[in-house]
């Protein structure tokens, strides 16, 4: 607790009540940080946000009517690596009782439309949505953007029987929606990230998008396989309703900027206001450097960097279960197991590398351009050297799985690298430069699965046709990590802060009362860490 002075006439037993009394009148913002409260529902926000995009992916096998789709599977694949398992799974080869066959007579093509329906309406926001979170707020935005795909989420099953078209319109629309949310919370944490808590703080949030991937897959399969509420609608009315429930919290607690919180503490306030870059008044009028932002080496370099990560992540989030299955023959249970394994891996490690870049900065052991350069190689050259080595490792099933699983926790490392690289680069235009990072990025939602397809076509159990693929995103991996050690800056360019106002007596007069209320403020809180 902060030092109280006394008179030497005031008497002691009154001195006591009085140190209680100012503790009790610490407010909630006092002692739960409001930047820490938002980081909370963000990180939960970007969670819900993925299970409603990803819970598709495993719902789709128990919609679909399977025996149909084995009367058209060519079935004709090389099988290079014996099946293992089945000796030792053998009395689980036969389950209790047969899945119910679905009722939707989906094609593997149109399966494939239907779940990159998605990103052909995700490419098209990010870009409007940074814009508009700069120029409305992020608090609507991003809260807004969830609340409608909660309730899009909600009508999916209605959507699914109505047909293919109305399926894929809603997953265009769904997709759309969500493309301006990590854009929002970019534009968001620019205004309530203190520089030396960014990469935390960030980090922290996008690792709420891989818990919901990790946690829709045995939630999404309980649901199914024990028929809850009818099986696979109950998924989506699962987390549809936990979207609008947070929805709740999320307008009542959060507010656009440190400034419109009415509980936040005037100490907190103080600190995140003293260390932030400086902002202009009148950023929302002024229009968007264009010009600037396409000539920018360190935009280009942050874009190709995600485009590259982002590439082999998707690669790996939508075949990994394929390679698992149709080459190593891992079981279902392993196979849900070892990709829960892979993801929990990235999260670990975006976590620890948001921590250590913050602590580095700190210390000022390198420059902050150097320290995302160092996490970036790490993210980009990391998986490049694991995957490499996949396609050698041949049938041996656990090391392959081992360098799988250290690929992705290389691949967390952006935790201190691009993630916030955006905020670093531009201060006042994150949201707007995140957008059209993101958008570009958000190709490899389809492209990716496209060209892997285009390998697997011929022959999707064997093995040089998966060591294209694995090569494919080491290439990519590798090209975007030497770009990004060449043209990367962590620097403010200077068309995205604004210039030092000239100061006026009105401004020192200001500044002396904010000292004088940071003094009262600090003479009656309790010191300690925020």
């Amino acid at each position: 607790m902060g030092y109280q002075y006394w008179p030497d006439d005031f008497p002691s037993e009154y001195r006591t009540p009085l140190l209680l009394k100012n503790r009790r009148k610490k407010s909630l913002g006092e002692r739960i940080p409001a930047r820490y409260v938002l980081t909370l529902l963000t990180f939960l926000g970007l969670g819900i946000q993925y299970t409603q995009r990803v819970n598709l992916n495993v719902t789709m096998v128990a919609m679909v009517n399977s025996s149909f789709i084995a009367g058209t599977e060519n079935d004709t694949t090389m099988d290079e690596c014996p099946n293992i398992f089945i000796s030792m799974d053998d009395n689980m080869t036969t389950p209790v009782g047969h899945r119910k066959e679905g009722k939707f007579i989906w094609s593997p093509s149109t399966q494939g439309v239907i779940l990159g329906a998605f990103y052909y309406g995700y490419i098209c926001t990010p870009l409007l949505g940074g814009r508009l979170s700069e120029l409305l707020g992020a608090k609507w935005l991003l809260g807004g953007g969830i609340f409608f795909t909660s309730v899009l989420t909600l009508m999916t099953p209605m959507a699914a029987e109505l047909g293919v078209v109305a399926m894929v319109s809603l997953r265009v629309i769904i997709g759309a929606a969500q493309g301006v949310n990590s854009a929002s919370m970019y534009a968001m944490f620019s205004r309530w990230a203190p520089v030396q808590e960014r990469s935390r703080l960030l980090s922290i949030c996008t690792i709420g998008q891989h818990v919901g991937t990790i946690v829709t897959m045995p939630v999404t399969g309980f649901l199914i396989q024990y028929d809850v509420l009818g099986g696979w609608p109950s998924a989506f009315y699962l987390f549809g309703s936990v979207g609008c429930v947070w929805f709740i919290f999320w307008v009542a607690l959060v507010y656009n900027s440190p400034a419109e919180h009415p509980r936040i503490s005037k100490r907190e306030l103080m600190y995140i206001q003293q260390n932030l870059p400086q902002t202009s008044a009148e950023r929302k009028t002024r229009p968007i450097p264009w010009g600037k932002i396409v000539r920018s080496r360190a935009v280009w370099a942050v874009t190709v960097a995600k485009f590259a990560g982002t590439w082999g992540f998707t690669c790996l989030l939508t075949k990994l279960p394929a390679y698992l299955a149709d080459v190593l023959h891992f079981p279902i249970q392993k196979n849900g197991l070892i990709n829960a394994l892979v993801y929990t891996a990235e999260i670990l490690a975006m976590f620890l590398s948001g921590f250590t870049s913050d602590y580095l900065r700190k210390k000022n052991w390198l420059s902050n351009t150097n320290i995302r350069k160092l996490f970036e190689t790490v993210a980009l050259l990391g998986p490049t050297a694991c995957l490499l080595l996949v396609p050698a490792m041949g049938c041996d099933h656990y090391p392959v799985v081992t360098l799988i699983v250290l690929s992705m926790g290389c691949y967390g490392m952006i935790g201190g690298g691009d993630i916030p690289a955006f905020v670093d680069i531009a201060p006042e235009l994150a949201g707007t430069i995140f957008g059209l990072a993101n958008g570009i990025a958000g190709t490899t939602g389809f492209l990716s699965p496209l060209v892997a397809g285009i390998f697997l076509d011929k022959d999707h159990g064997g093995m040089f046709q998966w060591a294209k693929v694995f090569y494919t995103s080491c290439g990519i991996y590798a090209f975007g990590a030497v770009f990004f050690l060449i043209f990367g800056s962590a620097e403010p360019e200077p068309w995205a802060v604004s210039e030092e106002p000239p100061v006026t007596q009105s401004d020192l007069s200001r500044k002396a009362s904010v000292r004088s209320d940071i003094e009262i403020s600090l003479s009656i809180h309790a010191s300690g860490p925020m």
